[in-house]
């Protein structure tokens, strides 16, 4: 087999093992793939917010945002789009967006979005693995959302050529990794939270005096925390049920801040700290 041939082989397989590991998240209600992606990340010496100071000169590798998420932005683009509607390789940009519109036109009633908003909280759309797919094959997405009036995880099944619902499944205590959206808003709680005097102690510290407002000011990583995987002190013990994040924040352009202790409930606008 020519080195392309094994290429595209083993994208596809690494494709179906990303799959199979999100479809195990959700049968087992664990966070393992949040876990799992967060263990890679290594703070340098000096990374600290517990008071101490960070050392301004420190370098870390980039820390790209979690899978960035719109919120309740409404996607109204239904048509079917050109391109692929049937067979196998990655969804385009048209196709994630007709599923994401006709997702949210077929949703359960009541649903709210981190923002308290109406709508679920949109987290990610992903292409259904099926063993026998051919190229005449309809293609099938999962459309992921929270809901946080619930606190449920929702999934529906969106059939790309027919343009029609087919499934709606629904699971509480699984905690995928957290939006973009959801990074940045559990960001700006630990900011305004009386736990995050370190943060902004060190940010100031790191950038030679100014004032930490706005989660724009960092760049962000998180993963979600959930206590059925891990221990926790009072005060945390509904994460895994509620929508829990901890974060890995670094300043622009600068070192990282390690608030790897503190995790933000989403669901109730709390902080707390493992100690």
């Amino acid at each position: 087999m020519t080195e392309q041939g094994e290429d595209h082989r083993s994208g596809k397989q690494d494709g179906a093992r990303a799959r199979t590991l999100r479809r195990a998240l959700w049968g087992a209600g664990l966070a393992v793939a949040a876990t799992a992606a967060m263990i890679a990340v290594t703070l340098p010496r000096g990374a600290s917010a517990h008071g101490g100071s960070t050392t301004a000169g420190a370098t870390a590798p980039a820390a790209r945002p979690g899978r960035d998420g719109t919120g309740t932005t409404a996607v109204t683009e239904n048509a079917a789009p050109q391109g692929p509607q049937t067979g196998i390789g990655p969804l385009t940009k048209a196709e994630v967006d007709r599923a994401r519109s006709l997702a949210l036109q077929h949703a359960p009633r009541g649903l709210r979005a981190a923002d308290g908003t109406q709508g679920a909280e949109y987290l990610d759309t992903d292409l259904v693995d099926a063993p026998d797919a051919t190229a005449g094959t309809p293609r099938r997405v999962e459309v992921l959302s929270y809901d946080y009036a619930h606190d449920r995880l929702v999934k529906q099944t969106v059939n790309l050529l027919t343009g029609t619902v087919e499934r709606t499944d629904t699971a509480t205590g699984v905690q995928p990794p957290p939006s973009g959206d959801e990074t940045r808003r559990a960001a700006a709680l630990l900011i305004e939270d009386p736990l995050g005097r370190a943060l902004r102690t060190d940010f100031k510290a790191a950038t030679k005096g100014q004032t930490l407002t706005s989660p724009g000011q960092l760049r962000l990583r998180g993963m979600s925390f959930n206590t059925g995987e891990q221990s926790a002190p009072a005060g945390l013990d509904k994460c895994g049920t509620h929508r829990c994040v901890r974060l890995f924040t670094q300043v622009e352009n600068g070192p990282w801040i390690d608030t790897t202790d503190y995790v933000i409930d989403l669901s109730d606008h709390t902080v707390g700290r493992i100690v």
